[in-house]
């Protein structure tokens, strides 16, 4: 199998960016997420596409998302200069129905057009790539790379859906994005501390090369996953709480067995909660920018009395301190010496090891529909395959392509994570990278 990459352009904003929207503040929350790519990759089985209509409603939607076709100046603000975005095309030699019979994970790299979870630059840096890669079947996959600093996957959502329908001319108001709720909510800090940005990058980069895991829950695991973390307390915890609490169990057995003997490492669970629908006055999902926090407990493998509806209820705890009397003080001074302090404690503390939790549940990926129907499959993105770069490790939960189980995605090659793979237990309720059906 082989990708060859037929063409690179730029493509700019349809209309130039006004003069006075040419400094883009990046808002508090921006300012303490990851300079690193976003990577997803959307197949489709089509027989006939246009490149063109692609890169003409690409361009149009770029003029409503004005400040992903400039430049990222610094940690503050981007350039909106409408220097404009890397376009890709790019050749399969293989057929997209050969491709989802056996998915090759470490293969879906060659669909992106840029390395996705790695530590870039924070000066001059391109905010958005995209690379169309067209099977010999017809098919396509369109492989997304968009820059953390400034969007999360929620606003990446917002922005493949605004591009989808503006390729069939579905353009309305209801397509702006919201620029200025984030900046409002969560105004910068004018100067951040030299020590505080390379804790808080030790923070999210601490992997480099690693393997990606690919696992499926199906409805009926899921169905028994909840039934299991159920408790009187949380009666009905939800897929994501009944998964997180699972895995973070086999994960403490794992580190138990690896520590023969001696005391195992406290896991530090964290989980990156959505604040639109959270905030006094819930946003849109196309408030544009980083409206995220982490959520996070701490977990000691050695108290066995932890089982899964106490984990359940740890979970939900987490999550319910977000009200939005909480939310409001998230940009005081004093929240940021809080998250000082809990950084700095974490860049000395060797006894504690951190497991990073995301979901991209119930943001509308598979409705980005350019006229040829709904993605066969979404996947995140293949191995971390540089020993030398620093990557984003983490735990990726994502859609099936059947809507009804939910895929594991793990980038994480610590021992706890090889113990795991292999965990009788664990692979009762994951399915191992199994293949996609695609309906006739």
């Amino acid at each position: 199998m082989n990708v060859k990459v037929l063409s690179k352009e730029c493509i700019k904003p349809s209309i130039p960016t006004p003069q006075h929207l040419r400094n883009y503040k990046l808002s508090f929350l921006d300012q303490f997420s990851p300079c690193s790519y976003i990577p997803i990759i959307l197949f489709y089985n089509v027989n006939h596409h246009h490149h063109d209509v692609l890169k003409k409603s690409l361009s149009e939607t770029l003029s409503y998302y004005y400040p992903l076709g400039g430049r990222l100046k610094d940690v503050n603000s981007i350039e909106c200069n409408d220097e404009g975005i890397l376009y890709m095309e790019a050749q399969a030699n293989f057929d997209l129905s050969k491709f989802l019979e056996n998915p090759n994970i470490s293969f879906l790299n060659k669909f992106l057009p840029c390395k996705g979870n790695c530590l870039e630059p924070s000066c001059n840096q391109l905010l958005l790539a995209i690379q169309t890669t067209t099977f010999l079947c017809g098919g396509i996959a369109i492989g997304v790379c968009m820059l953390h600093k400034v969007v999360d996957a929620s606003a990446m959502s917002a922005f493949l859906k605004t591009w989808a329908k503006l390729s069939h001319g579905e353009g309305d108001k209801e397509l702006h994005p919201d620029f200025t709720s984030a900046m409002s909510l969560f105004p910068p800090i004018q100067s951040l501390p030299t020590k505080f940005i390379k804790d808080f990058e030790n923070f999210y980069f601490q992997g480099s090369k690693s393997p990606m895991r690919r696992f499926l829950f199906d409805s009926k695991a899921i169905k028994a996953l909840k039934a299991n973390t159920s408790s009187e307390s949380v009666p009905f915890p939800s897929k994501i709480e009944a998964l997180t609490s699972f895995i973070c169990k086999r994960i403490a057995v794992a580190s138990m067995s690896l520590a023969n003997g001696a005391a195992p490492k406290t896991l530090m669970i964290t989980h990156a909660a959505n604040l639109r629908p959270r905030v006094v006055t819930s946003l849109p999902q196309r408030t544009f920018g980083n409206l995220l926090w982490l959520a996070f407990a701490f977990y000691d493998p050695l108290d066995v009395s932890m089982e899964l509806p106490d984990l359940g209820m740890m979970l939900r705890e987490m999550f319910v301190q977000l009200t939005p009397e909480n939310i409001k003080g998230i940009d005081s001074e004093c929240v940021f010496e809080s998250l000082n302090d809990v950084l700095e404690s974490l860049s000395t503390n060797e006894n504690i090891k951190i497991f990073r939790f995301t979901s991209w549940c119930n943001m509308g990926l598979y409705n980005v529909d350019f006229g040829w129907g709904k993605p066969v499959w979404i996947a995140h993105m293949g191995d971390l395959p540089d020993a030398h770069v620093r990557s984003k490790q983490q735990f990726v939960f994502l859609e099936s392509a059947c809507h009804e189980g939910i895929e594991l995605w793990i980038a994480c090659d610590d021992e706890e994570i090889r113990v795991l793979e292999k965990d009788s237990e664990f692979l009762t309720y994951a399915n191992p990278n199994p293949s996609i059906c695609i309906s006739p």
